[in-house]
């Protein structure tokens, strides 16, 4: 009987209509969302992308997220954004989640002459080398001899690439020999060390933890290294290579302890490797950031999550540096497809919950759109708690303008395709 009851009145109306709701939110996206033609990389007519010149015109790091590392469509897009962005915008560094040392490497490799994509395949994690991404790689390799190219850079404290294993170890002693360091005085400890550093690599991106002996014997040779570069920049001496090497064995060490720490010390000095490039190595210059939205998004305590509650990600640096002029761009999707075991889709997303923002999204029947999370008159409706899907396509429960200041939205999602190699090339 009082199932009967509460229906009688719910078709009555004494309730809120569920539609009416979804209305009022299609109306509102319909009235302020900004309408995107197709994020096809190639297209470089941005009068569609306008709009956001005045969204944006204060920022100075811009974060580019993901929900997976597999999501082709969030690929293509960040490819146009980034070339709306250096065109329109002026940021001049597009700044992976991958290896400090290796990005740096790929663009010295790229500005002596190897085409941006073969320096990237060594440098940045092979996911973000694929159809998607191609054009962002002949993209910087047609801007790179220009007065304002677009430069490549690294943020993650890992050894993530190639370059990690072919040429770090000879580019670091190369430097220390020209500052005539005290640490190669010692051949027999510098072997040691060596043979260390080329462990600590081979794991880097693994659970495993280097033995004790060898995290020791790194940490006391890194830090006495460390304290002899910061010497010579604190008199005036260092140069841009100094400056950078300095960083990079601060990277160092907390790469060889972090898997030893119960905290989220990887996103702590992927925060303090952007402070470098922004303050010091690229100074001037604005960012671009590739990578996570997990890692990018801020104020965790908005999040139906315990993991996002209980730890401080790379956005909360961001925000509390740079505030205002950092921008947090998050995505999501309608419908699609992404990845396989067997014959399942590892990620599927069909089906949505009518308090989601991807129900209402999906109500426009638009391709693309943009919401701009930052502006004064949003509707107590979306600062309230909404279901979304920026992290992994998860369903969970979050206030999005606390934790991401824009959200791009694709109606179709599909999985990267990979980029195969030349023939003839390794």
């Amino acid at each position: 009987m009082l199932k009967q009851l509460l229906l009688l009145m719910l078709m009555g109306g004494w309730f809120p209509s569920m539609a009416q709701d979804t209305d009022k939110r299609v109306a509102y996206i319909q009235k302020t969302g900004i309408l995107i033609q197709d994020m096809e990389p190639s297209n470089e007519d941005f009068t569609d992308l306008l709009p956001l010149k005045s969204i944006l015109k204060d920022t100075e790091i811009i974060g580019l997220g993901e929900q997976t590392h597999y999501d082709g469509s969030t690929f293509q897009a960040k490819t146009r954004l980034i070339k709306f962005l250096h065109q329109e915008l002026g940021y001049s560094v597009i700044a992976f989640e991958s290896g400090f040392y290796d990005c740096y490497k790929a663009w010295q490799e790229t500005q002596n002459g190897k085409p941006a994509l073969d320096a990237a395949r060594k440098a940045i994690y092979p996911f973000w080398i694929s159809a998607e991404t191609e054009e962002l790689f002949r993209y910087i390799d047609r801007q790179k001899n220009t007065d304002h190219p677009l430069l490549m850079a690294g943020i993650d404290c890992k050894f993530s690439g190639v370059y990690s294993a072919e040429s770090l170890s000879h580019d670091f002693q190369e430097y220390l020999e020209s500052i005539q360091a005290e640490a190669l005085k010692d051949s027999l400890q510098w072997v040691k060390f060596d043979a260390s550093l080329r462990k600590a690599i081979k794991i880097s991106d693994y659970h495993t933890k280097l033995s004790t002996q060898d995290t020791l014997l790194l940490h006391k040779t890194f830090s006495g290294i460390l304290q002899e570069i910061t010497t010579r920049v604190s008199q005036g001496t260092g140069s841009p290579q100094d400056l950078f090497w300095q960083q990079f064995c601060r990277n160092a060490l907390v790469e060889v302890t972090r898997k030893f720490s119960s905290g989220q010390e990887r996103d702590r000095q992927m925060a303090q490797n952007l402070n470098f490039l922004q303050g010091e190595l690229y100074k001037g210059r604005k960012t671009m950031v590739w990578a996570a939205s997990s890692h990018l998004m801020y104020g965790g305590e908005n999040i139906d999550s315990e993991f996002y509650r209980r730890n401080l990600r790379l956005g909360d640096y961001l925000k509390n540096t740079y505030a205002d002029r950092y921008y947090n761009i998050g995505f999501t999707g309608y419908e699609g497809k992404i990845g396989r075991l067997l014959f399942f889709p590892l990620i599927k997303v069909k089906k949505h919950k009518k308090n989601s923002i991807e129900y209402a999204l999906g109500q426009t029947q638009q391709p693309f759109l943009f919401l701009d999370l930052n502006r004064q008159d949003l509707p107590d409706w979306l600062q309230a708690q909404l279901i979304a899907r920026p992290f992994g396509y998860r369903e969970l429960g979050m206030k999005l303008p606390k934790i991401m200041d824009g959200l791009f939205y694709t109606r179709k999602i599909f999985e990267r395709q990979a980029l195969r190699t030349a023939p003839g090339k390794k």
